[in-house]
């Protein structure tokens, strides 16, 4: 369901059994990878790891795990609920001292103290009742969090609760328009991905809180599959997973759809819903799917 490597030499999956997978060696194969369970019977929707000392991940039941020894095994990885009973979809942490969510019901789950328990976590409704999707953070100055109609938020000061969150609806009028995945490697660049009524349709923003004019929508990047996960390297390198679990990629992110290119044919069609990318440096880019890893060692090559 997602995937986050903070070196060369840890990458951390996570599925919706509740489990964490685990290399320090991700390129390495299958054995390279070590399940563990950490969150009993839960789906854990998303992690994020800042640092190889601190991953933070969240489940379909309110909580977010979270471990400073991600290599350490399950008694490394603790359970802190931090809102209620609630799906939290995605998670974004651009620093130890930062993390940003979003959940089934409008919902961002802030902490500028992600170690420190329940009460360093707040809940801020920011979207009705409505999904939030994806989220991402490349600063504590800059987060933007995506809905399931048709709606980005972005706010500058994310921890100013629900008034600090301005809502851009950069994709009507497909109400059915859900975004499935928003990435910002900067706070220059942000892409969002959209599927439904309206098509399949990548957005590009190189002024994320410019408002609903400073986002552009491009048919046709990956056929009509709809994309399940974003990531980029910098703002001149970007990845995309598909449905079909293929990988896209990008030097040229906002140069519209020529600019994107099958870079991996995964073929597992249907196979799930969401999906998870990462990359970590020029030397190591990992995609999740509904049940194999994808990874490369030289991302910046050919296919």
């Amino acid at each position: 369901m997602g995937v986050s490597c903070p070196s060369a030499h840890l990458c951390v999956a996570v599925d919706n059994d509740g489990h964490a997978v685990i290399s320090a060696d991700p390129t390495a194969g299958a054995h390279a990878w070590k399940v563990v369970d950490v969150d009993g019977t839960n789906a854990i929707n998303g992690v994020a790891c800042p640092s190889i000392k601190l991953c933070v991940a969240v489940d379909d039941d309110g909580s977010v795990v979270i471990s400073t020894k991600p290599t350490g095994g399950a008694r490394t990885w603790g359970r802190v609920d931090v809102d209620g009973n609630q799906y939290i979809y995605g998670v974004s942490c651009p620093t130890v001292t930062f993390c940003a969510a979003g959940d089934l019901n409008g919902n961002v789950v802030i902490s500028s103290n992600p170690l420190g328990g329940t009460s360093k976590w707040k809940v801020a409704n920011i979207d009705a009742a409505n999904t939030i999707d994806s989220i991402s953070c490349p600063s504590a100055e800059l987060c933007v969090a995506a809905d399931g109609n048709g709606a980005l938020f972005v706010s500058t000061h994310p921890t100013g609760g629900a008034a600090a969150w301005k809502r851009d609806l950069v994709d009507p009028p497909a109400s059915d328009d859900s975004f499935s995945a928003v990435a910002c490697p900067t706070v220059n660049l942000c892409l969002a991905a959209a599927s439904g009524g309206a098509g399949n349709i990548l957005f590009s923003s190189t002024d994320p809180a410019g408002g609903v004019q400073a986002w552009k929508g491009v048919h046709g990047v990956d056929r009509s599959l709809p994309l399940v996960a974003l990531t980029c390297l910098s703002e001149r390198y970007c990845l995309a997973e598909d449905a079909a679990t293929n990988i896209i990629r990008a030097t040229n992110p906002t140069g519209g759809a020529s600019a994107w290119t099958t870079t991996f044919a995964g073929g597992e069609g249907g196979n799930h819903l969401r999906g998870g990318s990462y990359c970590q440096s020029a030397n190591l880019c990992v995609a999740v799917g509904a049940r194999n890893i994808v990874t490369s060692a030289d991302p910046l090559g050919g296919p």
